[in-house]
């Protein structure tokens, strides 16, 4: 029985509680892994397929039991990492530590997740991985993590993040086309909405075959720009997939349907716009002159995620 997790409240609240929550919590990826891939037919029925498969996000793939099962024991997760790293989200740094709010990041986590649950936990890189709780969920699940991201200033915020979660987490300031680690370093790679900024996307898929082990595992996502006014439109998916396949076996058929129930950014417009990216600058004539520098600030984005093995 999964252990029951509440946050105490009055007197009996001390900062120990996300400590204590991340311990009750370490086995629940491992046995979440153990329950859907024992009773495999019926997860099936319940919902597994929208991760089981390499193509664009639904927006009803949010809805199924294993998303929402998979985003619960996430929530809680992230919210004790906040708890115990509470001092890095200040109003100066340009990061919170809320990334499940994010339009897209609430169905790439689970995905990204799922696609390594048939994987035994090794040695795996969080590529252009930013700072946020899911590095430290996959310690916590057994993974050997190292992080690699441009911004070298980082690396002052895992070391203290690590000390506040008792974790191992390691850390390099690097490029994802240039990546500092010897060949074969690692059992699988995760890249999570980074290489539509990448200039070099080529170079850096070459990097990450250069890094993984024959066999290993590659799980990415990216945006689409459905509007054509930003990275990536289809013509450079269409490049993205075919160098991909180059280099990597498929683990599933790449499935290119856009149906009418693609989650994308103009369907947040509606009712959960707190979860785009671009938010109004406070003041007016700011957003004034954003608007008329940049036109509308929101742009229509969907999102791709496809998962790969390296050949051999």
């Amino acid at each position: 029985m999964r252990p029951e997790m509440r946050e105490p409240t009055g007197p009996d609240f001390t900062h120990e509680w996300p400590l204590r929550v991340l311990e009750a919590a370490r086995s629940t990826s491992s046995r979440l892994a153990h329950a859907v891939r024992a009773d495999g037919d019926t997860w099936e029925e319940r919902g597994a397929e929208p991760l089981a498969r390499s193509g664009y996000a639904r927006l009803d793939d949010l809805d199924t039991l294993l998303v929402r099962s998979m985003l619960r024991e996430m929530e809680r997760h992230q919210s004790a990492f906040m708890a115990a790293t509470r001092d890095l989200w200040t109003d100066g740094w340009k990061h919170t530590g809320d990334r499940l709010d994010n339009w897209s990041r609430r169905w790439e986590y689970p995905y990204v997740w799922w696609n390594l649950l048939d994987q035994p936990p090794g040695r795996i890189l969080d590529a252009g991985s930013g700072i946020n709780f899911f590095p430290f969920f996959l310690d916590d699940a057994g993974w050997k993590v190292t992080c690699a991201d441009l911004n070298a200033s980082l690396a002052s915020r895992f070391t203290r993040a690590n000390a506040a979660l008792g974790s191992s987490v390691a850390f390099r300031a690097a490029s994802i086309e240039s990546l500092p680690f010897a060949d074969a370093s690692f059992d699988a790679v995760d890249c999570i909405s980074v290489l539509e900024h990448a200039p070099g996307r080529v170079q850096a898929m070459d990097e990450f075959a250069r890094v993984l082990v024959p066999g290993g595992r590659l799980v990415i996502t990216w945006d689409v720009s459905l509007s054509r006014d930003c990275d990536v439109k289809l013509e450079d998916v269409a490049v993205l997939l075919a160098e991909l396949e180059k280099r990597f076996v498929p683990v599933y058929p790449v499935d290119l349907l856009r149906d009418s129930n693609l989650l994308t950014t103009e369907r947040m417009l509606a009712g959960e716009r707190w979860r785009l990216s671009w938010r109004d600058h406070p003041q007016p004539w700011r957003r004034w002159l954003s608007r008329l520098r940049h036109g509308d600030p929101v742009r229509t984005l969907a999102v791709m995620g496809t998962t790969w093995t390296k050949r051999d």
